[in-house]
């Protein structure tokens, strides 16, 4: 990847956490309009809202989804925003983490429960009793909701009896899961689920154009796209190790390749090493 197209990529991660407003209908002053399910960064508020994320997974759990939102939040603090967080527990939380975390007084934390085939992870209980009266009294212009778990559901259920509006996010394809765990003849109804899960919120945001096709073509309403980006600090061409591929006896200009995740069946590795 080019300097220019780095360069291009890690605007587009703030400037997409910013589109956030703009899809789910938030305009200038907090007024809110009709979505456009388009990304359009600048039709966007530039006025500081207030934004709440809502995810049985956040920092410092480390996945994909986890890293993403802490982006996410990071990119909308960035223009002023402010942004609370709907999590669970995890019990891993010091007083050093605080600042590492972004953690707020206007944070929720709830309580969790191990998730089956996932060590270390955990879901929600369902909460909208208490999000309810929270956002009542910090009331946010928008809630995003990363996943469909139980709170990120009862999250749902509570935005909507306050009219608040909801943009939810398609980041993990656990219908396709299904079959990786001996539950394939489960697929069609976690689809179903996750179909009916995304259709109550005013928007559902992905991070790439095959994924929103996918999911329109299934019946999936107003999908539209929020860019991920690349971190052009991290990702920098400038981090090169010489020694490094002098010990992986690979030349200057030949390329090397690297898998980042977990070893898990649905991650189809198989594929990466054939390739």
């Amino acid at each position: 990847m080019d300097e220019e197209k780095l360069r291009d990529g890690d605007r587009s991660a703030v400037e997409g956490a910013r589109g956030l407003l703009g899809l789910s209908g938030i305009g200038e002053g907090g007024t809110r309009v009709p979505p456009t399910f388009e990304f359009h960064p600048r039709r966007a508020s530039s006025i500081p809202q207030h934004i709440c994320v809502v995810t049985e997974t956040y920092s410092p759990e480390i996945n994909g989804v986890a890293l993403t939102l802490a982006h996410l939040v990071n990119g909308l603090r960035a223009r002023q925003h402010k942004v609370s967080v709907v999590y669970p527990d995890l019990q891993k939380r010091t007083i050093s983490d605080e600042n590492v975390l972004g953690f707020l007084p206007e944070d929720v934390l709830v309580r969790g429960l191990p998730l089956p085939g996932y060590h270390g992870l955990q879901f929600g209980v369902p909460a909208q009793q208490l999000l309810r009266r929270h956002w009542t009294s910090h009331p946010p212009a928008v809630v995003y909701v990363a996943t469909e778990g139980p709170l990120g559901w009862s999250a749902v259920r509570a935005a909507r009896r306050l009219d608040i509006p909801i943009v939810s996010g398609f980041h993990t394809n656990f219908d396709r899961y299904c079959k990786y765990y001996g539950v394939g003849s489960l697929q069609y109804l976690a689809l179903k689920y996750l179909r009916w899960f995304h259709n109550q919120t005013d928007c559902t945001v992905v991070s790439n154009e095959d994924l929103r096709s996918r999911l329109q073509g299934a019946g999936f309403k107003n999908v539209a796209i929020l860019d991920r980006g690349v971190d052009s600090q991290l990702f920098n061409p400038r981090r090169r190790c010489a020694d490094l591929r002098a010990e992986w006896k690979v030349s200057e200009h030949d390329p090397v390749l690297i898998y980042v995740g977990r070893i898990a069946p649905e991650k189809n590795l198989s594929v990466a090493i054939e390739a």
